[in-house]
């Protein structure tokens, strides 16, 4: 339809308004009346009632003014019986002091993550690395995949209602102030629920922003509502002209292009089919379990749920109450006990009973309260049958609905998010219940985890929702330190190497420190272009533990200014080399240690290093040769007092453990790094996992405006009983400290006994208690418990972590516990799977492949 065909069609109804007819030529667009009330870019802006929107406040055509805020969710359905308890016993709190009118909507639609999307195609295009780039392209097919055919989105909302009684003398500044304490109110009191709301709908746009998203259902909120804003005003400039644009009304900006009533039992809004049925007032069980609004908000995709409230007057609500059950008692004495009507009288009074005692002494209040029901589907054939199973479903668990035919217009209206529900529904659905009751409704239960810039883990099993975090989110997350704790089999090395991979993928710097059976993490470091370094007796690789690295302070100059450096060699040997020695040699005396620091520092005197850093640096800048171990150990063969040590060194100097003697041969400036380390035994295991996670510890340091990850597995062997104190400390040190310097320690452990044994478990809590995120695999049953008592889980949490099946687990952060699938792409599952049938079958592949030539 063009501009003068819209003009047209609605020339008569916007001449009507007009106390006479008034001529209009249609064919000149400044007409004084076009510009002072342009006509619109669609017949569908008459059919939204709002007037307007002034500072996220919106002023509806029937004289009243709403706040529309939106809520995020927690996970209500796996808390305990009393976590659950004391969320409704706050949101009881909250309906007291709230205003009379409210409504509450939960909108459900396939999930939108083209933002997502789009950031991920902006990363695959700026990365260098092809093989990379490959996996990033798996990764990316596999979230449209999902998105499009598993993942829901909800989103919650409540909408705060003030009415203007007529004659009513107040100003729109206090009607606005009065809706933002309001808010305001709401905001505290649903934190202490636990929820947070979105800091949303403070203005004009970003009000508009929510109504467009509602409306426009297959749209997408930011993009599309941008260029619907720069449509409208091209439009109207077009049209009617420059002045024009101060006279589009609001809902031009928030305004499908389409919206059909004219059909019995359904409405179209564009591409998308809506039915609207209420649930009936009488036909809703007597007996509501905490949180029973779940039931229907977690009902599927495209099923959004509306629940209005309206507060009634307690002293006439007890005077109505009152002449009820007189009139019910007089009708008893004419009624035989035999009758069926008696039964139903007699419940009439207990009813009545119980409402009176609940507004004169409970300190209750009495709502009315109304449920909407809409089904969408972009099919009316597929929407007709999703609403047959829907309502089927509904009446096996006693809920009855009713239909809205021939009430489009009605229900529509009720449907947009502007507090009231069309009285003639509302009469027919409405049911009256005390606030404590109430709050059992409390509805945001369904929490979802996606962070727009986070990583993608998998499906939140609690509602189909996609999960994807971002621990760098210092606004979200205390720390980005995750622990992992599984049995054997339950999917731990294959989590560990997803996160490192999807890491790598978002250019974030990742070690990975393997003990035990590190070949399982070759082919996927090998694939994205990264660095496997082996360290073991047979091996060419070593990490020099005496290496001093040269500082990269760039960044912390910048951000500091010149700063006092202490001395890089004073620190390397009261740190990391201590450690080490004391690994090494932990029946050390007192004076050993004293002559083996002296010995130590004497090995870098030979190499020209002294305490002064500028010791550290030739002439052209660049780093001297570092001492390894053999010149320590030729330093204390000189001292027949360190004779003993030195016998202990020899292993590691020209013995089975020669490999720790050299100069540092490993890339550790690769974005992705391996260090295989369980071709070692014993106590050089322990001692081999120091030296590499202090190499990597030093380059974490390095830069903490950026991001870095360290992965540890098996943790228990720095932190069990196989280890020691100093080097327990010096692990828990870097959970405590990495946030400092922009990283990630993640660590992960199947053996949760040795994890807590060491002094009395305090390491393993500790690092447990650093950790803002923990994921729980399957757990047998004694650890389970253990671990349920260590991290307050609810009996239902505990349960399903004893019978997780692998690759699913629970997803613990921010107060809010999530079972979550975990997914891989093909390619990933290719490279980081241990499942024995899987590698079987990708061997015959191969073998298949090199046969063939494919």
């Amino acid at each position: 339809m063009t501009p003068l065909e819209r003009i047209s069609a609605i020339k008569e109804q916007r001449a009507m308004q007009k106390e006479q007819e008034i001529e209009i030529d249609v064919t000149q667009k400044d007409h004084d009346i076009f510009i002072q009330s342009p006509l619109p870019t669609t017949l569908a802006v008459d059919l939204i009632p709002i007037e307007k929107i002034e500072r996220g406040i919106v002023y509806t055509e029937d004289n009243r003014r709403v706040k529309i805020l939106e809520i995020l969710p927690i996970n209500f359905l796996l808390k305990s019986d009393e976590e659950q308890e004391s969320v409704v016993e706050d949101f009881a709190k909250w309906l007291k002091i709230a205003p009379s009118g409210i409504q509450i909507k939960s909108l459900s639609k396939r999930a939108d993550v083209s933002s997502y999307i789009d950031k991920m195609r902006k990363e695959i295009a700026n990365e260098k690395d092809e093989k990379c780039k490959e996996l990033m392209i798996d990764q990316l097919n596999l979230i449209t995949q999902v998105s499009a055919t598993e993942s829901v989105s909800r989103r919650f909302f409540i909408v705060l209602e003030k009415k203007i009684a007529m004659g009513q003398m107040i100003s729109d500044e206090e009607i606005e102030n009065e809706l933002n304490i309001a808010a305001n109110r709401a905001k505290t009191y649903l934190a202490s629920c636990g929820n947070k709301m979105v800091t949303l709908g403070l203005t004009t746009q970003e009000t508009a922003k929510i109504y467009f998203d509602i409306l426009n259902r297959t749209k997408n909120a930011e993009v599309d509502f941008e260029q619907q804003y720069q449509d409208v005003h091209y439009f109207y400039e077009c049209t009617y002209g420059e002045e024009s644009l101060n006279h589009i009304p609001v809902t031009e900006f928030i305004s499908p292009s389409e919206i059909d009533l004219t059909h019995r039992d359904y409405t179209r809004i564009d591409d998308t089919y809506y039915s609207f049925v209420y649930i009936k007032q009488n036909h809703i069980p007597n007996y509501m379990p905490k949180g029973w609004l779940s039931i229907l908000t977690n009902a599927g995709v495209g099923i959004d749920v509306d629940l209005f409230l309206k507060k009634e007057d307690k002293r006439k609500s007890l005077d109505r109450i009152g002449r009820h059950m007189r009139w019910n008692m007089s009708k008893m004495n004419d009624i035989s006990a035999s009758n069926s009507a008696y039964d139903d009288t007699l419940d009439t009074l207990d009813a009545g009973n119980y409402l009176k005692q609940g507004l004169s002494g409970g300190g209750q209040d009495l709502y009315y309260f109304a449920i909407l029901l809409t089904i969408t589907s972009n099919n009316l054939s597929t929407l007709r049958a999703k609403k047959r199973e829907f309502l089927d479903y509904l009446r096996s668990i006693e809920i009855d609905c009713g239909n809205t035919d021939y009430e489009q217009k009605r229900a529509l209206t009720s449907y947009i998010p502007l507090g009231q529900m069309d009285k003639k529904i509302f009469a027919r659905a409405k049911r009256n219940v005390l606030t404590s009751d109430l709050a059992c409704f409390y509805p945001f239960t369904n929490y979802e985890m996606f962070d727009e810039d986070g990583i993608f883990l998998g499906i939140n099993e609690m509602n189909n929702s996609i999960c994807a975090t971002d621990i760098f989110d210092s606004k979200n997350y205390m720390n980005a330190n995750i622990s992992i704790l599984g049995t054997s089999g339950a999917g731990k090395t294959y989590l560990l190497q997803l996160l490192a991979q999807r890491f790598r993928k978002k250019g974030i710097q990742t070690f990975i420190i393997a003990p035990d059976k590190g070949h399982e993490f070759a082919r996927a470091c090998q694939a994205i272009g990264g660095e496997f370094a082996q360290i073991s007796p047979a091996s060419e690789h070593c990490i020099n533990v005496l290496d001093i690295r040269k500082p990269n302070d760039t960044a912390s100059k910048a951000l500091d200014g010149d700063y006092y450096e202490s001395s890089l060699l004073s620190d390397k040997i009261n740190g990391t080399i201590e450690t080490f020695f004391s690994l090494l040699i932990p029946d050390m005396d007192g004076l050993e240690e004293e002559l083996l620091d002296e010995a130590i520092l004497r090995a870098y005197e030979r190499k020209g290093i002294t305490m002064d850093n500028t010791s550290l640096y030739k002439e052209d800048g660049s780093m001297k040769e570092m001492p390894i171990l053999s010149d320590v150990y030729e330093e204390l063969l000189k001292d027949d007092r360190t004779y003993r040590l030195a016998m202990i060194l020899k292993k590691l100097v020209n013995g089975s453990a020669k490999s720790f003697n050299g100069q540092t041969n490993v890339d550790l400036n690769n974005l992705y790094t391996v260090i295989d380390i369980s071709k070692l035994t014993g106590k050089m295991l322990t001692i081999g996992m120091f030296v590499a996670l202090d190499a990597v510890r030093g380059i974490s340091k390095e830069d903490r405006t950026k991001k870095k990850a360290i992965i540890l597995d098996e943790a228990w062997e720095l932190i069990g009983a196989k280890s020691n104190k100093k080097a327990a400390e010096y692990t828990l040190e870097i959970f405590k400290i990495i946030r400092g310097y922009g990283g990630s320690a993640i660590c992960a452990t199947q053996n949760l006994t040795d994890f807590f044994s060491l002094d009395g478990g305090a390491f393993g809590e500790g690092i447990i208690n650093n950790s803002k995120t923990k994921i729980l695999l399957k757990l047998e049953n004694r650890d389970a418990k253990a671990v349920q008592e260590l991290l307050d889980l609810s009996d239902e949490e505990y349960k399903k972590i004893i019978k997780f099946e692998r690759g699913h687990g629970l997803l613990a952060t921010n107060g809010n516990n999530v079972p979550i699938h975990f997914l891989g792409s093909p390619k990933e599952n290719d490279l980081i799977t241990t499942d024995r049938k899987q590698l079987e079958q990708l061997a015959k592949e191969k073998e298949y492949g090199n046969a063939t030539g494919n």
